[in-house]
């Protein structure tokens, strides 16, 4: 049996996400996918997609992944949250989203914006579309976080489309 999750969302999700990450010089490997959002951490950013799709990308992960991957971008540990490493998180959710996009420039989930990024504290939501939605999520692992922090190492990106519902 296989996951009922769209292979080209799958595919920019799992390289968009590897891509972006590439400016921390932290590694993520994939280990999961699914069709469904959950944010099981307590961070979250979001950016929209705009275009002849619209949606969303969020990267939920947990505040000590959040500031490994922040000090990655800034280029040196970050201990406490403060307003450096929130944008920095915010900016890597940018590159993100950017490299998704790249990614599905050429199929029929294309987007042509992605919006300002948002930065949500608070964990177990789940993200909810109406009808007609497209979602992929995928499950990534921090290959550089300590294994003492086992649970921070994971974290996901998941993206959401409603195709055909917006500008031409």
């Amino acid at each position: 049996m296989r996951l009922n999750v769209d292979d080209t969302l799958l595919d920019a999700v799992m390289n968009g996400t590897i891509k972006g990450l590439e400016m921390t010089a932290l590694k993520a490997t994939p280990v999961g996918a699914s069709r469904l959002a959950r944010a099981s951490h307590e961070m979250s950013v979001i950016i929209g997609l705009a275009g002849k799709n619209n949606g969303s990308v969020a990267i939920n992960l947990s505040r000590r992944a959040m500031m490994m991957v922040a000090g990655g971008l800034l280029g040196e540990p970050q201990a406490d949250l403060n307003e450096d490493n929130l944008d920095a998180m915010m900016e890597v959710g940018n590159m993100v989203a950017g490299s998704i996009k790249e990614a599905l420039m050429k199929s029929d989930f294309a987007v042509a914006e992605i919006s300002l990024p948002s930065l949500v504290f608070g964990r177990d939501f789940s993200i909810l579309w109406a009808r007609g939605i497209t979602t992929a999520s995928v499950e990534f692992e921090l290959d550089d976080m300590p294994v003492l922090h086992m649970n921070d190492r994971f974290f996901s990106t998941s993206i959401s489309l409603l195709r055909g519902s917006g500008r031409k």
